[in-house]
């Protein structure tokens, strides 16, 4: 009797099952969805991808997202839309450096006022002819560029960027040589980078959740994918011609570059 009962509750046809009395489509794609239905999952992709960073100290990877993508899910069948569960987490999982972005974005918004300066560093470390590269995961930054980060409070430049070069790669490094800085005004805020060079440093190398950190040959780690930007910073890097590269980021998202 039981068996018949689940039978009727759960009969297959072709692209389609029948669950609980509904008939559902197996092969319903995302696009398929009412505009309204869209939109509440637009929204509990971003909540629930907020409440993992503010819960983790960090954003969701291709490794780390099903927690997201299967919080959303439920929110998802608590509001009785139906749709198969790998569309979302293919949905989710395209949208996700965007939505990463936007809190990102949010959260500095907080920290900093609109039209303030911020002030950040990177450290090209020379070990002979090789130097030492980073992969960076950042889901709003990507690519190889060269270890480094923010200032904080009360912080001088110099202290800053050996602290970074510290937690980044597990070298302290030694008389590091302000080379030029390089500075992007977007979004209402001026981003002032110091790049430093230095070939002096002691430790034992180690790759941190910023990424991998490893020792490249120079000419090889040009031909690498690099990080935006990095061009400019090996052309102040290089030569004593160049000190400071300017890029303003217009409302209609075209870039003017300067270089001094």
């Amino acid at each position: 009797m039981n068996g018949k009962k689940g039978a009727a509750n759960n009969i297959k046809m072709k692209n389609h099952i029948k669950v609980g009395g509904k008939l559902l489509q197996t092969t319903k794609s995302y696009n398929q969805l009412k505009q309204k239905q869209k939109d509440k999952i637009a929204q509990w992709m971003y909540e629930e991808t907020r409440k993992f960073h503010e819960q983790t100290g960090e954003f969701p990877t291709a490794k780390t997202d099903d927690a997201v993508i299967a919080a959303v899910y439920d929110h998802i069948e608590a509001a009785d839309i139906w749709i198969p569960y790998g569309e979302i987490a293919s949905r989710y999982q395209g949208k996700r450096a965007k939505i990463c972005e936007r809190i990102q974005k949010e959260d500095t918004l907080r920290k900093h006022p609109p039209d303030t300066v911020i002030f950040m560093n990177m450290c090209m470390v020379c070990r002979g002819n090789e130097v030492l590269a980073l992969d960076k995961v950042n889901n709003t930054y990507t690519g190889t560029t060269f270890p480094g980060g923010h200032v904080e409070t009360r912080e001088t430049f110099h202290d800053a960027v050996v602290r970074e070069i510290l937690e980044e790669t597990g070298l302290r490094i030694k008389n590091p040589v302000l080379k030029g800085i390089y500075h992007w005004y977007r979004d209402g805020f001026h981003n002032v980078g110091y790049l430093y060079r230095a070939d002096q440093f002691e430790g034992e190398l180690k790759s941190s959740e910023e990424g991998r950190v490893y020792w490249i040959p120079r000419e090889e780690y040009e031909q690498k994918e690099l990080a935006v930007g990095m061009h400019r910073v090996l052309m102040i890097m290089d030569s004593d011609e160049f000190s400071e590269c300017f890029m303003d980021v217009k409302e209609d998202g075209s870039i003017e570059e300067h270089m001094f």
